[in-house]
């Protein structure tokens, strides 16, 4: 028995030539191959959602940034400071006054002097950062004629970590 399946199969056809018979119709167009770059809209949207992410990271670097520029001036200023001057207690309770005055210029503690001053740079730095020691008496700093030199030192020690330990919030204000 032969097969069945050749019986179907159809002898191969002569190309239909071109002639002036078929007027209406229109030769096929292949459609362009697709480019080997284009990306698929998932991946165009995963792309965008990147470039936006990168931009909210860069911004929020750049305020951090700026946030961080009077606190490096203070301490550069700390660093530069006279602490053999007789009004070196002075000058690094107007430093870290400035400090507070840029960050919220209504901020009660700067009205404070003396002791209520000293209270509030203790209360305002974290307890990890409290110094052991208690800081020397700032009412006698600020107006004896020759204050001790160790204590004026171990106030400036003192700026510099409530300077490069306290965290202010948005609001200005150091957190307790």
């Amino acid at each position: 028995m032969a097969n069945s399946n050749a019986a179907n199969v159809a002898p191969p056809e002569a190309p239909i030539p071109e002639t002036a018979t078929m007027p209406g119709l229109a030769d096929i167009q292949e459609p362009l191959l697709a480019n080997d770059w284009y990306l698929a809209p998932g991946w165009s949207l995963l792309l965008v959602i990147l470039v936006v992410l990168l931009g909210y990271a860069g911004y929020r670097w750049w305020r951090y940034q700026q946030q961080q520029k009077p606190i490096k001036f203070a301490l550069a200023e700390l660093e530069k400071l006279d602490l053999t001057a007789p009004n070196a207690a002075e000058m690094i309770t107007t430093l870290l006054k400035r400090l507070l005055l840029t960050r919220l210029p209504a901020h009660p503690a700067l009205a404070l002097s003396g002791a209520a001053w000293q209270q509030y740079l203790m209360s305002s730095l974290p307890s990890s950062a409290k110094p052991v020691e208690p800081l020397p008496d700032l009412l006698a700093l600020h107006y004896q004629s020759t204050p001790a030199v160790d204590d004026i030192r171990r106030y400036a020690a003192f700026a510099a970590v409530w300077l490069q330990k306290v965290k202010f919030t948005n609001t200005g204000a150091p957190d307790a």
